[in-house]
């Protein structure tokens, strides 16, 4: 029961972070150095990760499934960049990830009714979501001094999908906050 419940979380937060991509929604910043000489950056290596703390009654969690699919997208990209993977290289990759749950109130004020006859109300809308993020830093590799770095956040969705549509789903949440890298 409690391994099931395990899993399900880790399930929710890929399902949260895949559906990111997807969505209009997806709010992306990025900032860097801008005394950083982009050119002489050839090869990237991960930074460790903290292994994730999975919560089994939390709505969502940070899974080793999820950290596999992070870094497989952030691959994708360097390698499109012409940036090659390498133990000793010039950049260091590591990304975090978040999710909160939040409340959205809107109080559209009273309003009254279509028929002659009296008041209609006050209409007030709750609407209670899971806001996820994820932070991707590159840090200098000799400096140690963080030189770019993008995020996204949006609304989760909480649809259930395949590994494979996961997997491109985070393709493209990834390409989409790396989309300024390297800076020009």
């Amino acid at each position: 029961m409690f391994r099931a419940r395990k899993i399900l979380s880790g399930l929710i937060l890929l399902v949260l972070l895949a559906a990111l991509a997807g969505c209009s929604n997806l709010t992306v910043n990025y900032d860097y150095d801008q005394n950083t000489d982009w050119a002489k950056y050839k090869t990237y290596s991960w930074m460790p990760l903290t292994p994730p703390k999975t919560d089994p009654t939390a709505t969502v969690a940070n899974t080793p499934l999820l950290q596999q699919r992070i870094m497989s997208s952030v691959d994708l990209v360097m390698k499109d960049r012409g940036i090659a993977e390498k133990d000793s290289s010039d950049l260091l990759v590591i990304f975090h990830v978040g999710a909160q749950d939040k409340l959205q109130v809107t109080d559209w004020g009273y309003r009254y009714s279509d028929y002659y006859w009296g008041y209609g109300g006050r209409q007030i809308d709750v609407y209670e979501f899971t806001e996820g993020s994820l932070v991707i830093d590159l840090i200098d590799a000799d400096s140690k001094n963080l030189v770019w770095r993008g995020t996204g956040s949006g609304v989760v969705d909480q649809t259930q999908r395949t590994p494979e549509q996961m997997q491109e789903r985070m393709n493209g949440i990834v390409a989409t906050i790396m989309k300024s890298f390297p800076p020009k």
